[in-house]
């Protein structure tokens, strides 16, 4: 049975379609030089593109897109401070998210853009957006406002979205929409609106990564436990339009995701020894 609700909370409009069936399949192994997958692209429509998150080394790796190790590519003059997500644009560009922020106390975050036709290279020099958030004043703000760690972002139209993990305490669930111009140099991180995906807790509620399907105007956003499907907004309004919600087996480390098709998707998560994990999996949903 679906029911369906409005919650209308000042500017933010969101109509959710609780539950769906989805489903979820192994499609291999990662290397364990991939331990903690963080961010996934589906790259010319063979190659998978993902890294590793904060504390390791500035690398991307490719897969083919049966999970195995291709390359790895150097990523030149950069650091892994805590790179989360990855998204890249329509003319092969790829944007690599260095904004993890669990106390919220960076002032100033990166994202590195990978230039088209490095499929090949063992290394490549990014070009940088530096940005702040235009709203973030402390460093970290008090414990009701530590909505400044992002793990998740995607590009739509000549812009980035990032969407923010809840750290609030108490919890809100809240997702704060973040807009950036997709090209180089110094930003301000504007705030557009806010996502309300739950209130269960960050297990279930906070975003861990996101990916965009522009052929039919959806957006898939993952957390630890659950997939998120919005769509049916308009323009950049995100937060106004349908969200159904699917359970993911098991409460587990996943922070990447990305499209393949309509209702296709392809996933992976950490390996935690004694948890297992450090997997790519296809996820379709109905």
């Amino acid at each position: 049975m679906q029911y369906k609700f409005v919650l209308i909370l000042f500017h933010f409009f969101i109509v959710i379609n609780v539950s769906g069936q989805v489903s979820m399949k192994k499609i291999g192994e990662l290397n364990r030089k991939m331990q903690e997958t963080s961010g996934l692209v589906l790259y010319q429509n063979k190659f998978l593109l993902t890294h590793n998150d904060g504390g390791n080394k500035s690398e991307i790796f490719v897969l083919d897109l049966k999970g195995n190790l291709v390359r790895t590519i150097n990523v030149k003059n950069t650091k892994n401070h805590d790179w989360e997500d990855m998204t890249q644009d329509d003319k092969g560009r790829v944007y690599i998210g260095d904004f993890g922020n669990n106390l919220n106390e960076r002032e100033e975050c990166q994202i590195y853009i990978l230039e088209d036709d490095f499929i090949n290279e063992d290394e490549i020099e990014p070009d940088k957006i530096k940005f702040t958030y235009e709203d973030q004043k402390k460093f970290p703000p008090k414990k009701e406002d530590l909505n400044y760690d992002c793990e998740a972002f995607f590009w739509k139209d000549d812009h980035l979205y990032l969407l923010t993990k809840c750290r609030t305490k108490p919890f809100t669930g809240e997702s704060r929409v973040y807009e950036l111009e997709a090209k180089k140099g110094k930003q301000e991180a504007k705030y557009i609106g806010s996502i309300f995906l739950c209130q269960s807790g960050w297990r279930f509620c906070s975003v861990t990564s996101v990916d965009y399907y522009p052929k039919t105007n959806t957006m898939a956003v993952l957390t630890y436990g659950k997939l998120y499907i919005l769509s049916n907004f308009n323009g950049i309004e995100f937060w106004n339009g349908d969200i159904r919600s699917y359970s993911l087996p098991v409460v587990k480390q996943r922070e990447a995701i990305c499209f393949v098709k309509e209702h296709k998707l392809f996933m992976t998560d950490e390996y935690r020894k004694g948890f297992g994990g450090g997997n790519l999996y296809e996820v379709n949903y109905k």
